[in-house]
């Protein structure tokens, strides 16, 4: 059977359309699954740019909001005769003296001409009192205390420990009757420790003698008594 042109043109047309029309339905179908996963809205795309983070509300503090520390915080220590302290006014250079503090308790103020007691203060008490001096001469004066060198505290150990001799008082710390005997080497075995007896001069210049229990100290049944700058503390033999 001879082919018929035009029955020949016909289906190589009809495959044509059907070869085009199956490239646009792949075409088409890729651009859809392009377009639903750029804009699917569950699928959020990652950067690289940085995220302003949300700006946290602050209280602007008032300079009247500001609180100080308490003067009697600073230090509790109270200063002695011997002490070894600089005095000075801030950016007033002809008033910074270095003194010992005398043995009355006061020290000289070439700039005041004068001698002011301060021996038994806090620094904050001392650079209260000084402050009110200098107010004559220099308004609102700012006045720095501070302790170049401390005088050496002592307590005497003697009698039956095992090292008699001076215990030195650490600066600006309390020395208990316990621990200046353990300093000296303990009490011995013969000594006393149901009296042990601490002298101690007194401000009227007469002495007087305490005496204590470590028996109790060691316990816990009596506090630890804090001894004092020149206390003479004596452990007695036990069998007298």
């Amino acid at each position: 059977m001879l082919d018929c042109p035009i029955f020949s043109l016909r289906k190589y047309t009809a495959l044509i359309c059907v070869f085009i029309f199956g490239l646009g339905v792949g075409c088409l179908s890729a651009e859809t699954l392009e377009l639903g996963r750029v804009s699917n809205p569950s699928a959020p795309v990652a950067t690289n740019e940085p995220v302003a983070s949300t700006p946290v509300a602050t209280k602007a503090v008032g300079a009247n909001e500001v609180k100080s520390e308490p003067a009697g915080a600073k230090t509790s220590y109270r200063l002695r005769s011997r002490d070894f302290i600089r005095v000075g006014v801030i950016n007033e250079n002809d008033t910074v003296i270095e003194r010992r503090i005398n043995p009355d308790g006061t020290i000289d103020v070439p700039f005041l001409k004068q001698l002011v007691p301060v021996a038994g203060l806090t620094i904050t008490e001392a650079q209260d009192l000084l402050t009110k001096r200098f107010s004559r001469y220099f308004k609102q004066p700012q006045l720095i205390i501070a302790i170049v060198a401390y005088a050496e505290r002592r307590v005497y150990i003697s009698g039956y420990v095992g090292r008699a001799g001076p215990v030195t008082i650490p600066p600006e710390e309390n020395l208990t009757l316990g621990k200046a005997l353990s300093i000296a080497g303990g009490i011995q075995a013969r000594g006393r420790r149901s009296d042990v007896a601490i002298k101690r001069l007194k401000p009227d210049g007469e002495t007087e003698v305490i005496l204590k229990d470590m028996r109790k100290i060691d316990s816990g049944d009596e506090p630890d008594f804090i001894l004092q700058d020149e206390d003479a503390v004596y452990v007695e033999d036990s069998r007298f």
